[in-house]
């Protein structure tokens, strides 16, 4: 069990969670199916994940409503059981007094509240102005354990590795999700941690194709996209890069080039993919972001991409997990206790 004073991010992957909804509604927007998120949140940890990121941008958080927010943090918590720590976004823009105030509601909630790194300053402004606000943001959420995710929307705003270094130097983050997609500065970031033993700060990659580099730069992992599909192998990968290099490398390949095709349609892709290989499941494909359309065509690359992952973990030894339906004598879900 993890403790909500003493935060452990354990070194692994963070799936990035998908929200799943019921299908449209005739008036207005489709509800969220907290029974397949809770199913969700079991696959992934049974899938080898060592914590949770919902309420993320893959999990259509600008289409939810803050409480709509709340409850399905409520309820990723609840069908974690304190297995793995739970982290979810807190800061939707305006004014940072109204951001603050949501990350306590947030903190309640969770282990972790992801400060995203976009909304705390505006896209002309200097980091100088960022740490201004992140600072007035700290003082307004004492004792809340924070985490960082350089969300690229409403646009793509990048730490440098000074203000990230700023920023675990505070001692108040334990976890962030990076997006800088280059290897140089992925390495330059990770330098800057190297000196600070003490800080609870840990770094996770948010692209896969930079995955197996920033492992070997010293980084604690993934949480992006493509763990929404087969979450072994990225668990694998993180585990096993260093003591079976050569399977570590094949790996990798695989998850580069089928990034493209999982992006495809994203987060539709997903939820077709895994509406697809496990029928019996029950996750719909409704999304809340825009309506997508699937031909015969699409269907039959994700189908190959099934049968490819399944070839590449037969050769690398990793096995696969199904997911299984909810069972609603689990878990509580959605509403406060």
């Amino acid at each position: 069990m993890y403790s909500r004073k003493m935060v452990v991010m354990r070194q692994g992957i963070y799936p990035v969670m998908l929200t799943p909804f019921e299908p449209h509604a005739e008036v207005g927007d489709p509800p969220v199916d907290h029974g397949c998120l809770a199913a969700l949140s079991e696959w992934y940890i049974r899938s080898g994940a060592v914590g949770l990121f919902t309420v993320a941008q893959s999990s259509e958080m600008y289409s939810l409503t803050p409480e709509e927010r709340l409850e399905c943090a409520r309820t990723v918590q609840k069908a974690s059981g304190g297995r793995v720590p739970v982290v979810a976004s807190g800061t939707f823009g305006g004014p940072i007094e109204e951001q603050a105030a949501f990350v306590n509601r947030m903190s309640k909630e969770v282990d972790v509240v992801v400060v995203l790194v976009c909304n705390l300053a505006g896209k002309e402004e200097s980091d100088a102005i960022w740490i201004k606000h992140c600072t007035t943001l700290l003082e307004l959420t004492p004792g809340v354990t924070l985490g960082l995710y350089e969300c690229p929307a409403p646009y793509h705003r990048l730490l440098s590795p000074a203000t990230l270094k700023w920023c675990a130097d505070s001692g108040r983050f334990a976890w962030i999700k990076d997006t800088s997609r280059n290897n140089e500065l992925i390495s330059a970031k990770i330098d800057a941690l190297r000196p600070l033993d003490a800080s609870p700060l840990r770094w996770f990659n948010g692209n896969v194709t930079t995955l197996l580099h920033s492992l070997k730069e010293g980084s604690h992992g993934y949480s992006g996209v493509s763990a929404n599909v087969y979450p072994w192998m990225h668990a694998w990968l993180c585990a096993n890069w260093k003591t079976e290099p050569a399977k570590a490398v094949k790996v990798q390949r695989f998850l580069t080039v089928a990034e493209a095709l999982v992006k495809t349609m994203y987060p539709a892709s997903a939820k077709v993919y895994l509406g697809q290989a496990y029928p019996h499941f029950g996750i719909k494909p409704t999304c809340r972001v825009r309506d997508f359309v699937f031909l015969p065509e699409d269907l039959e690359k994700l189908r190959q991409l099934q049968l490819m992952m399944e070839d590449v973990c037969k050769e690398i030894g990793i096995v696969p997990v199904a997911p299984t339906p909810f069972e609603s004598s689990t878990v509580g879900i959605g509403a406060a206790s």
